[in-house]
């Protein structure tokens, strides 16, 4: 008996589908799962694109793969396959041949991906939106510079309403290569345990800092680089003020009234993106740069997962933005890591051993990557960490602690003068 994509689909309860690690919509009611088309190869294998209703707003497009891609990828290097109401597609990807074995990686991420051959790695998107991918656009850009591993091709649906979107990146597999939060946090632990020194645990930012500036200097000649006008300064503002706004609707209300009530402090630490000390280069940037986004392999660090932060659109995901805002997420995940390093056993020595090692990685990574304005990246730094919240209303309710006291612990630094600037220097 062959695959069947709509029972399939109909076995996705709301239940399950909100429990789901990829599931961008958990705040959301749902009200119908539906079947939009699929992609099946035998035995067993099956691509599907699945359309989620909600009780109020538009719906949700997700990628559900079921089996194993190597069926899959054989049907499509043929040429387009048409399912049963689009086109399924592949690009780019003449050299990659028959697919003798594929892994899953065990990874929590927004997305799945798998090795196959153990030389290619596949990203699955599991949010299907229409438009430019800014992963599949940057990855093709950058290839075989700055530390990015090179890509091998794409992965696309085009719907019947004229909709055309990736489904998935074939990049370079990087052998022994470990994700960045698991290796970075080992480094962490060590310290916490008196193993090695704070200084020799943070000294890999060192390096993490000078491959960040040649990804920025690569990144800025990329089409549409140019210098921020005031009214970008001004938008930046409205929109950094209007996401703690939906903050506020999406948390529960004990850290909603936190927020509230440090909301005149935030709002003031957020004005200060209308004043740099001159107006920023604005470039295509990562979009979600912090430790799990870079691999870390013998040959040093390796940056991946360039489709921007998962809440926003693809087109807010495109848009150039100053290379300020990937420094400051950067930062901003040290601090979350060892927060999160040290939610089981937060005794005084460990914290104080943590905020050392946050402050010495902070200050290996820009001194490394150069002279940055201080004023605009604390700036930068409070709207990422107001952005942490939906982040966890999202994806991991878990997780909200960590921009809770992230935020007390920020706030509570005294603010930079407004024409100060961090220079860079030796580590």
């Amino acid at each position: 008996m062959s695959l069947d994509p709509v029972r399939l689909v109909a076995s996705l309860t709301p239940e399950r589908l909100a429990a789901e690690r990829w599931f961008a919509d958990k705040s959301r009611e749902i009200v119908r799962v539906r079947l939009v088309d699929a992609l099946v190869a035998e035995p067993e294998s099956a691509l599907i694109v699945l359309e989620v209703d909600f009780a109020d707003g538009p719906p949700g497009r997700y990628t559900l793969p079921h089996g194993h891609w190597a069926p899959l990828l054989a049907a499509l290097a043929e040429g387009p396959v048409v399912g049963r109401f689009g086109r399924f597609e592949l690009r780019g990807a003449d050299g990659l041949g028959p697919v003798a074995t594929e892994r899953l990686l065990g990874v929590d991420q927004s997305h799945t991906s798998y090795v196959l051959d153990e030389r290619v790695v596949l990203k699955c998107y599991r949010r299907l939106q229409p438009g430019l991918h800014p992963e599949v656009e940057l990855v093709s850009f950058l290839s075989g510079r700055a530390e990015v591993p090179a890509a091998l091709g794409a992965l696309f649906y085009a719907g019947a309403d004229g909709s055309e979107g990736a489904l998935a990146l074939l990049q370079d597999y990087v052998p022994l290569a470990r994700d960045g939060w698991t290796w970075v946090e080992e480094r962490l632990v060590a310290a916490l345990a008196g193993e090695e020194s704070v200084e020799a645990a943070a000294a890999w930012a060192t390096e993490l800092g000078a491959v960040s500036s040649r990804l920025h200097a690569a990144l800025e000649q990329a089409p549409g680089a140019r210098v921020a006008t005031r009214e970008d300064l001004r938008s930046w503002r409205r929109a950094a003020e209007e996401q703690l706004d939906r903050v506020l609707g999406l948390v529960d209300a004990e850290t909603a009234a936190e927020l509230r009530a440090d909301g005149t402090r935030i709002r003031a630490e957020l004005s200060r993106l209308e004043a740099p000390v001159e107006p920023p280069l604005l470039t295509r940037v990562h979009g979600d740069y912090h430790v799990g986004q870079v691999l870390h392999s013998p040959a040093g660090f390796h940056v991946i997962d360039f489709e921007g932060e998962p809440t926003k659109t693809a087109e807010e995901r495109r848009a150039v933005a100053s290379p300020l805002r990937d420094v400051a997420a950067m930062l901003r995940s040290f601090d979350h890591l060892a927060r999160w390093t040290l939610r089981e056993h937060p005794e005084p020595a460990r914290l104080r051993a943590a905020e050392a090692w946050i402050a010495e990685a902070r200050r290996r990574f820009l001194a490394a990557y150069g002279a940055v304005d201080a004023s605009l990246l604390r700036a930068l730094e409070v709207e990422k960490e107001t952005y942490e919240f939906s982040y966890a209303a999202a994806f991991i309710p878990s997780w909200m602690f960590v921009p809770r006291q992230a935020m007390r612990t920020l706030l509570g630094e005294p603010p930079p003068a407004a024409d100060e600037t961090i220079a860079a220097g030796s580590p």
